[in-house]
């Protein structure tokens, strides 16, 4: 059984102005943290599955467990696909309120994130903004203090590659919410990170300042 490893708090990339987060390192192919584990078998290319384990993980600053899911984009030209999209499940906002949880994923034996997503090009007001100024290598969602489950998506919030809050989101990342499952999607415009790449995530959380 593969187990969970945790360190305690640190100071993180952003500035010391930033909340500062508590991180835990959950691999992927995983017996989850209170002995329940359900498994997604995810396409990766022409030639065959890979398991993933979703699992349960436990988020410190609002002490409950959530379920974490990556989704994979059809196959890309070179065989492999990307990480459409990452999903939350059981996020009790209330609890939640006044905390921000941020999600970042690795490759084997790497201690760099792996990029994410990135921008994409387009045209406005006759002006063409390129591609690929702005990547990101985090999921980072920011629950507001006054949060209630009844305003579950409006009282969550996405913050950008460059520290910005978005609300739920911009070109390169959006943010919904399907209150009958309690799931939260975090869509990538341009996805980035290749799933037979990823072997491990950490969750940090951290109270909002």
């Amino acid at each position: 059984m593969l187990s969970i490893s945790t360190s305690s708090d640190r100071k993180d990339s952003f500035s010391s102005s930033r909340p500062r987060y508590r991180r835990f390192v959950l691999p992927l192919l995983l017996i989850a943290l209170i002995g329940f584990t359900s498994a997604a078998t995810t396409q990766i290319n022409n030639t065959g599955n890979i398991e993933f384990g979703q699992g349960i993980y436990q988020i410190k600053s609002c002490d409950q467990f959530v379920a974490i899911a990556l989704n994979p984009t059809s196959t890309y030209s070179d065989g492999y696909s990307r990480v459409l999209n990452i999903t939350f499940q059981g996020v009790d906002v209330k609890r939640c309120a006044n905390t921000s949880v941020r999600v970042r994923l690795y490759g084997s034996g790497s201690a760099s994130p792996l990029n994410l997503f990135t921008n994409p090009a387009y045209t406005k007001s006759g002006v063409t903004y390129p591609c690929c100024t702005e990547t990101g290598t985090a999921v980072t969602l920011v629950f507001a203090a006054n949060a209630t489950q009844a305003t579950a998506l409006q009282s969550t919030t996405l913050i950008s590659p460059s520290g910005k809050n978005i609300a739920q989101g911009d070109r390169s990342e959006s943010l919904s919410y399907d209150s009958t499952k309690g799931i939260f999607t975090v869509a990538f415009a341009v996805p980035l990170a290749i799933m037979r790449d990823v072997t491990s995530t950490t969750l940090e959380s951290a109270p909002n300042v």
